[in-house]
């Protein structure tokens, strides 16, 4: 075995990698809570929020393990044709569920809005691969945290720990005034909770199932994209500047419903052990066993 530069690191990776990517993000997002709208507040937060493949990075080298192997999950594209359908085309089907779903209930949504320009949808979707979900994030949590996890328990298991985790490290974007998140409804956090940690058992689905950081981080960059595909009618959402908590419940609860339901028949067809059939394809290779 490769020589280890740190006991405690050894014998605690996980912890070792949560403390440090909430330290990372953490410390250097905060100075953004207290700055006032600018670049500055924003070069913080996106810095910091590479917090996850930085400590996963730090700590396969403080256990000798095999940096390079680690990061090659990240280009590891070779992983069959379906993956692929299934990455872009499960957060589109999540979206159009909803969406017919709230036209048959009488929700709040509008099919007369204006398509999404596939400028704007480009951009959302890069601007997720890398900075918003993607690089920042997924190297880490799925691409070092889901394997280690998955030795010590059941795939489904490992998930929903992971997914817990996650959620919490987003908490400083709660009180940074200038993030989305801070402005989030009590119906909207709780719904966001609960749909991080659903998105958690479909993301290690298809990184059990491949072995590809890379397939995840497509996943969920879609799933951040898909969203502006929702044709929610703003009328209906906020009457005269203020929001309409039905309305805005209505959706969040239709999503997430759709989204449990996708990870139900994910975990009923392929197992709460593994969340894929047969052996994880080279997913723990930068390990030293």
């Amino acid at each position: 075995m490769a020589s280890v530069k740190s006991d405690w690191v050894a014998a605690h990776p996980v912890g070792a990698f949560v403390v440090g990517a909430y330290a990372f993000t953490w410390i250097v997002s905060a100075p953004a809570a207290f700055m006032e709208l600018s670049w500055a507040p924003w070069i913080l937060i996106y810095i910091g929020s590479f917090g996850p493949p930085v400590s996963a990075a730090v700590v396969t080298w403080l256990r000798g393990d095999d940096v390079r192997a680690w990061a090659r999950q990240i280009t590891r594209w070779r992983v069959g044709w379906t993956w692929w359908v299934a990455a872009f085309g499960i957060p589109i089907a999540i979206v159009a569920v909803t969406t017919i779903v709230l036209l048959g209930i009488g929700g709040p949504v509008d099919l007369n809005q204006p398509f999404q320009s596939p400028v704007l949808i480009a951009v959302i979707f890069l601007f997720g691969l890398t900075v918003s979900g993607g690089l920042n994030e997924e190297p880490g949590w799925r691409g070092f945290a889901q394997p280690y996890l998955n030795d010590r328990y059941d795939a489904l298991t490992a998930s929903l720990i992971i997914g817990v985790v996650w959620a919490g490290w987003h908490l400083p974007y709660f009180v940074i005034p200038i993030t989305p998140h801070s402005g989030f409804t009590t119906v909207n956090q709780v719904g966001w909770f609960v749909s991080i940690v659903l998105l958690s058992v479909i993301l290690a689905w298809a990184y059990n199932g491949t072995g590809s950081v890379l397939i995840v981080m497509v996943l969920h960059a879609m799933v951040n994209t898909a969203d502006i595909l929702l044709p929610l009618a703003p009328d209906q959402l906020a009457v005269n500047g203020v929001i309409v908590e039905t309305a805005v419940a209505t959706v969040t609860v239709t999503q997430v419903a759709v989204t449990l339901l996708v990870v139900v028949a994910i975990v009923a067809y392929f197992g709460r052990e593994s969340l894929a059939r047969g052996e994880i394809p080279g997913a723990a290779d930068f390990r030293d066993h």
